[in-house]
């Protein structure tokens, strides 16, 4: 039997969190066009109502509709009357239920919501980061290792590919020297990949495909619950970076960590790579108990969880060991 709230995939879980997710995702956008009525014509403004009622919660929506969401608070708090009116005209002109996964390259997204991508994908870069575009090459490569990495999930760890199919809507691919790929809140459902990183084998695919699901599964927990309650200011070594980070961005490591091992260990077993591959995923696994136990240490000593936090990181033990 499955928690309701724990690291173990599951599909039907997975659902229900995107599905309230998404509701307050709407109700949010709702509000702020209510807030900002007065900007808008009658006719604008209630397009723009109509648009939002007639979206299906438990469909999954693309990434664009939540960057629009952060963009719109935004542009209202710093009375930015022009942006407020853009977002309105992207909100009406554009279609936001989307199904299955969806490979996507910079080139396929409008001016828009490439500049939201860039501010989102970016904001933890010292100094921001410099995009250069794409290629119909570098797109491709991406796209072929990430449909290979899928079907070995499928292979492997249904159970994975099951919650991965409902989270993951978007897989995205750029160019940018100070990036490798990632997912962020505010573009809830979205991968990000450099199209030049180099990923030396499918097992580091799987590798970043169940780190990255992993994060999205937080963000739709943390949405309601901060799991962790330690300021932001307050920062530790951490398992996956360099830098010294918050406790939530240990204990998403931690997390994601968990899952990571979960999937390769299942990729491992069923040995479905070449020879070389499976090294390199024993390897991983090798590396990523060490990673996961110095950041588990350091939430234990360090951090203040909600009970929700808590007991999402005491099951994290059972998936790693």
């Amino acid at each position: 039997m499955h928690h309701l709230f724990e690291a173990l995939p599951c599909e039907k879980r997975a659902f229900l969190l995107r599905t309230t997710l998404n509701k307050a995702l709407i109700s949010s956008l709702l509000y702020l066009l209510e807030v900002a009525e007065d900007v808008f014509s009658p006719e604008n403004y209630q397009r723009s109502l109509e648009k939002l009622r007639s979206l299906n919660p438990e469909k999954k929506f693309s990434s664009f509709l939540y960057a629009l969401n952060t963009a719109l608070s935004q542009a209202i708090m710093k009375e930015d009357i022009e942006s407020i009116k853009i977002i309105s005209q992207n909100i009406t002109e554009n279609h936001f239920e989307i199904e299955g996964i969806n490979f996507l390259s910079v080139k396929d997204i409008s001016p828009y919501y490439c500049e939201l991508f860039e501010q989102s994908s970016s904001f933890e870069i010292p100094g921001g980061a410099t995009f250069t575009g794409s290629s119909l090459e570098g797109h491709q490569r991406i796209k072929s290792l990430f449909q290979q990495g899928l079907d070995l999930i499928a292979q492997s760890c249904e159970d994975l590919y099951k919650e991965i199919k409902v989270f993951l809507g978007e897989i995205l691919t750029f160019d940018s020297p100070q990036m490798k790929y990632g997912s962020s809140f505010n573009l809830f459902g979205l991968i990000y990949i450099r199209e030049t990183f180099p990923f030396d084998t499918r097992a580091d695919v799987v590798d970043a495909l169940a780190h990255e699901t992993g994060h999205i599964h937080l963000y739709s927990l943390s949405a309601d619950d901060p799991l962790v309650l330690n300021p932001p200011e307050e920062r530790y070594p951490a398992p996956l970076r360099k830098d010294l980070r918050p406790l939530i961005g240990i204990y998403h490591a931690s997390f994601v960590v968990s899952r990571v091992l979960y999937a390769l260990r299942a990729l491992y077993k069923h040995k479905l790579l070449s020879e070389d591959e499976q090294t390199r995923c024993a390897t991983l696994i090798e590396e990523y108990k060490v990673k996961y136990a110095l950041g588990l240490e350091t939430i234990q000593k360090h951090a203040k969880m909600t009970s929700l936090g808590q007991d999402i990181l005491n099951s994290t033990m059972k998936l790693a060991s």
